[in-house]
């Protein structure tokens, strides 16, 4: 039977593999109402159904077959936010394999090495143009040559999450099913999310925020996704008004900017609206509130254990660092350095136990490994209240947060050093209202190099991905040293901080 005749696997259809409760749930939802909208214009005109989307899935699973991947197999989703991107997911749980989320800007050299960390033989990336007979045209499925043995994956592993590791390489986080599953119904539930809300996707599916915010309850609840034609302002508020967005999880320069807008439109219809990956600033969150009489809430969470805290208040003003209290059935504590609780108003590492807390990390961390069965003790520093409203003062390692991806700034350093003509790097993230850290780099440069900062970003732009590429790049002759031969952060954070305006 041809692929897009296929039936939904609720009905009965052939798959490699019994499909995960993820692809059951979602094909049981077609069954109850097939011509659901599952993808929507940003002008509100439907453009998939929950049926047409499962057909197109089924439809990847056929080639997913012809490139060989075998149940149980690792599959690595690079794909920019569209339906191809939810297809694709859905096609690989349809057909028994493990997901591995990679950002699908990574340059090609990344992905390989998110391939290997994972043991991924396949890939699902962009299609710069449809293959012969290729039924879904906006996917590339790659069988990769293996050059090394399988990576050993934590049992019934179905999710994996990769980031930038403690030493700047892939790191993956691995979830099963029900660890996905229980921070979407965890975010659902405490969000007040429903079937009929409409979901803007403007933050990517294959991040973790994107995954649990608008993926997942797309599969789970039939929420229907609106994927906005850009990430400017005025593409942002036409599908806000355009599709009568009422779910909009965002990023602080989203809020920013749609709140300076002159012509921002009347967003009647926008009910929940959130803000994580970097913190929040009051003003931002005071301005759109003031502009479209929206609370714009405070969403913390993290990749290895999923939602944290949300600011459930109806307030206009959202305190700087506050994050807001515990998800439904998840607890948050603050800890000392031996791991004690410490006192209400004492700050701490914060230790979250969830029942979406990740199995492991892969490869495995050096030294203390931060999850402990459904416990995860998180890099972030914080205070709680006596009414467990948690507020973040800081971090713990030395991980950049640039707009709530991870960047680790050895891996920078070690980019910019491999250029002939550099002597050494030194890279930091300095603080910026909206995006949380931004990357800058002090370089020692031999001056026979003819090296320039505009040379040295162009590198960086051809070896990394955009958000780990530094922001601003000051060459010197020499790294400033202590007389034992350190590099001494502050001179290093004095020569790259700019001037301040008159």
């Amino acid at each position: 039977m041809p692929p897009s005749r296929r039936c939904c696997p609720a009905c009965g259809a052939s798959v490699a593999r019994p499909p995960c409760p993820l692809s059951r749930r979602f094909a049981g939802l077609v069954r109850q109402a097939p011509a659901a909208p599952a993808i929507i214009a940003p002008d509100g005109t439907p453009v998939l159904t929950r049926h047409e989307l499962l057909e197109r899935s089924l439809a990847l699973i056929t080639e997913l077959r012809q490139a060989r991947a075998e149940p149980g197999e690792t599959v690595i989703v690079s794909l920019p936010n569209s339906w191809e991107c939810v297809a694709a997911f859905l096609a690989a749980r349809l057909a028994g394999l493990k997901v591995a989320l990679v950002d699908a800007s990574a340059p090609a050299h990344e992905l390989e090495r998110c391939a290997f960390t994972v043991g991924a033989g396949v890939t699902m990336t962009a299609a710069a143009s449809p293959a012969p007979g290729q039924v879904v045209s906006g996917v590339a499925i790659t069988r990769r040559a293996s050059e090394h043995g399988p990576v050993a994956l934590p049992p019934a592993t179905a999710v994996l999450k990769l980031t930038s590791g403690s030493t700047g390489l892939p790191q993956a986080v691995a979830l099963n099913v029900r660890q996905v599953t229980a921070d979407a119904v965890q975010i659902i539930r405490t969000m007040g999310l429903r079937s009929d809300d409409r979901t803007l996707a403007a933050i990517p599916l294959t991040h973790s925020y994107g995954f649990g915010s608008c993926l997942l309850p797309l599969l789970l609840l039939g929420t229907p996704l609106v994927f906005p034609a850009s990430h400017l302002p005025g593409a942002l508020a036409a599908a806000l008004e355009g599709a009568g967005i009422t779910h909009f999880p965002a990023v602080p320069a989203m809020i920013r900017t749609l709140a300076e807008m002159v012509d921002l439109p009347v967003l009647p219809r926008l009910r929940v609206c959130l803000s994580a990956g970097a913190p929040l600033h009051p003003d931002d969150a005071a301005a759109f509130f003031v502009r479209t009489g929206v609370k714009v809430h405070a969403f913390y969470g993290s990749s290895e254990c999923g939602g944290i805290t949300y600011d459930r208040t109806d307030t206009e003003v959202t305190e700087k660092g506050k994050v807001g209290t515990p998800l439904w059935r998840v607890q948050v504590e603050v800890v000392d350095e031996r791991g004690r609780a410490c006192p209400i108003g004492v700050e701490g590492r914060v230790r979250v136990t969830s029942p979406a807390v990740a199995l492991a990390l892969v490869p495995p961390v050096s030294g203390s490994n931060p999850i402990q069965g459904r416990t995860f003790l998180t890099a972030d520093v914080g205070v709680l209240d006596p009414g467990q409203n948690l507020t973040l003062t800081g971090r713990a390692t030395a991980a950049l947060n640039v707009a709530g991806k991870k960047v680790h700034p050895e891996e920078v350093r070690r980019t910019i050093e491999s250029l002939p003509g550099v002597r050494g790097a030194v890279v930091v993230g300095l603080p910026e209202r909206h995006r949380g850290d931004l990357v800058a780099a002090l370089v020692a440069v031999d001056p026979t190099a003819e090296l320039t900062a505009e040379r040295i970003l162009a590198y960086c732009r051809a070896q990394l991905a955009p958000h780990k590429v530094p922001h601003r790049v000051v060459l010197v002759e020499e790294l400033p040293r202590s007389g034992r031969g350190k590099v001494e952060r502050e001179r290093v954070l004095a020569l790259l901080t700019p001037p301040r305006q008159n």
